[in-house]
């Protein structure tokens, strides 16, 4: 996997996300703070998603994809 380490920083981007919207819960804060960060999350997930498909397949992943 090329972009390896960019993957795993926007998976970290993600986990605190998750972490902040567990915040925003947890103080009660208005909802509109809440929705701001499932978009947010929605957003780096979509970006990893993308990131990942852009990338070859390796040897292996192709023959599985045969059978």
């Amino acid at each position: 996997m090329r972009n390896r380490e960019l993957i795993y920083k926007k998976l970290e981007a993600l986990d605190h996300s998750l972490i902040n919207l567990r915040r925003i819960v947890s103080t009660r804060e208005p909802l509109q703070t809440y929705k701001q960060g499932i978009e947010k999350s929605q957003d780096l997930i979509e970006e990893i998603r993308t990131m990942v498909e852009r990338e070859p397949f390796s040897p292996q992943e192709q023959n599985n994809s045969i059978r």
